[in-house]
């Protein structure tokens, strides 16, 4: 018999929690031995939506990455609760993560922490336990870190946050957590300066290659179209039209006719691709990029690094994944565009 699946009015909350999700499940059904989500496939089988189209308008290469923050921010938390087995672990910007599944160890407490919307679906897709609790909250609002318990240290992760928000917001967060929680420690993921700087050698995320390696980045770019011809099935208007909004490339684009989108995009040259590209994937530049993690002491002298290494470190270069992804992985590591971090306060 058919399971019954689940119909979630996803109206008021943004689209961007379900990429993530749907990247998790993608890569633990595909390869299950890198990363295993079985939370997060559950949901994307259970919940009535089409996250197929979300696969075909996402290049395989920013779904990989996805996972592999994921695997890099449980082992963090999985090496801290080794140490601190009753601690709290709080999951900033949660959105639909399933991270508690994968590295409860039976004693600690986590929280989750989104925006009302957002936690809203999230308790009826994922409900709380003894075990883990959902806070209704901005991460920049003070008073959640009342919410939490805190005598037994405190861990938090922010996979894919900190990058929406300006330097400003972010220098703040660092410096409420040190008021109100000194000594707990925290890892994200930061996108360096250059990967800001789009001059058709990289884009956001990496999502080219240098002029003096077209070939790599010709196959990237690619993708990278394939994905958005994809998408653009599915897109409303309105959203397309704001899309196209966002293009800063100097030869602009006016219809929104995927016939149009494809004549304009071959009358670009490869720096403006690269630009193109990244405004179409992200729709606009990392707020806080950080090209070391020394740079963050000197906003606040209650910041120590205790780590930071590159997105894809100790993840195999399996031969089963794709060449993008691959060479993805080694471009983005060598040139150091992405990064985890980790820091005490």
């Amino acid at each position: 018999m058919q399971q019954t699946r689940t119909k979630v009015d996803f109206s008021r909350v943004l689209g961007t929690p379900l990429v993530p999700l749907c990247a998790r499940a993608k890569i633990s059904k595909e390869y299950g031995s890198l990363f295993n989500d079985a939370k997060a496939i559950e949901l994307v089988e259970r919940i009535d939506y089409d996250f197929s189209m979300l696969e075909k308008s996402s290049a395989d290469y920013l779904l990989f990455a996805t996972a592999a923050r994921a695997i890099q921010l449980d082992n963090k938390v999985k090496a801290y609760i080794k140490e601190q087995p009753h601690t709290s672990v709080v999951n900033l910007g949660a959105g639909f993560d399933t991270g508690f599944y994968r590295v409860d160890n039976g004693t600690i407490h986590w929280y989750d922490l989104d925006l009302p919307e957002v936690i809203k679906v999230r308790k009826r897709l994922l409900p709380e336990t003894d075990s883990s609790t959902c806070i209704s909250k901005s991460f920049l609002d003070p008073s959640w870190c009342q919410d939490i318990k805190n005598e037994n240290g405190i861990f938090m992760i922010a996979g894919g946050l900190l990058r929406y928000f300006g330097e400003a917001q972010v220098r703040q967060f660092f410096s409420l957590i040190a008021d109100r929680l000194p000594g707990s420690e925290i890892v994200f993921e930061a996108e360096s300066k250059s990967s800001n700087d789009v001059d058709g050698s990289c884009g956001a995320y990496g999502a080219g290659w240098s002029d003096d390696e077209p070939e790599k980045r010709d196959a990237m770019q690619a993708e990278g179209v394939r994905a958005l011809k994809n998408g653009w099935t599915i897109l409303p208007k309105s959203l397309k039209y704001q899309m196209i909004g966002a293009l800063t490339t100097p030869t602009k684009l006016h219809s929104i006719e995927w016939n149009d989108v494809e004549t304009w995009w071959n009358q670009l040259n490869a720096q403006e691709k690269g630009k193109a590209m990244s405004d179409f994937f992200f729709g606009f530049t990392c707020g806080c990029p950080l090209e070391d993690a020394s740079e963050m002491t000197a906003w606040d002298d209650r910041i120590i690094v205790v780590d930071q290494f590159p997105l894809f470190r100790n993840i195999p270069r399996d031969p089963s994944l794709s060449m993008s992804v691959r060479q993805f992985m080694n471009y983005t590591d060598e040139k150091g565009r992405i990064k985890i971090i980790h820091v005490r306060v």
